[in-house]
């Protein structure tokens, strides 16, 4: 009995996709790329805050850094307790004292004297006058006068029956005068004043 020949399968035929009916609808596209402006934008906005964010850093180092000098300039001109001071010595010169200016004196004149004819007691006898008993009174208006000399001054004192003239003597701001005086009125109305005729150093 003949044996049947197997004959060598072929691969089948690759069957072709029907075609699909047009139907006027448009084809689908593959989808389109991002475009780049969006990750242009993004790294612009990336670089502008590593850029500030670098600013602030750097703003703070240099504050930092400024405040740190400052504070070693003040601590290096502020003093420090071990600082040391020089003390005075006793070589140092004493001050110069100045001595104070002399006074000056003045040269009295008989105008520098003012004199009050002070009265003691008076006796009258009518119309006929009185006899009275006086003190000079002595005022100096001039500016002040040297201690160490003595001024002789005459005065003469008026309405006295008769002229009297007399004398004290003045030293420094003191005036020795006699304490009591002698004169006659020829009317009980009159009054005795005095007046400086001369002034003469002793």
């Amino acid at each position: 009995m003949a044996q049947p020949e197997f004959q060598p399968e072929s691969d089948p035929e690759p069957q072709s996709e029907p075609d699909m009916p047009d139907t006027g609808s448009p084809q689908p596209v593959a989808p389109r790329r991002k475009p780049l402006i969006g990750w242009i934008v993004g790294g612009v906005v990336l670089v502008l805050l590593l850029c500030f964010g670098g600013c602030g850093a750097l703003l703070a180092t240099t504050n930092s850094g400024d405040k740190a000098h400052q504070g070693k300039a003040a601590a290096s001109t502020a003093p420090t307790s071990s600082a040391t001071t020089s003390a005075p010595t006793t070589a140092a010169a004493a001050p110069a004292t100045t001595e104070p200016p002399l006074p000056t004196y003045e040269t009295p004149t008989k105008n520098d004297f003012k004199l009050k004819v002070k009265v003691l007691s008076k006796q009258c006898f009518g119309s006929a006058g009185c006899n009275i008993t006086y003190r000079i009174n002595v005022t100096y208006t001039g500016t002040g006068l040297d201690p160490s000399k003595t001024y002789e001054v005459t005065y003469q004192v008026k309405g006295a029956e008769d002229p009297i003239i007399n004398t004290f003597e003045v030293t420094g701001d003191s005036a020795s005068v006699q304490q009591e005086e002698m004169a006659s009125t020829k009317r009980s109305g009159d009054k005795l004043t005095a007046v400086v005729t001369d002034v003469s150093e002793l």
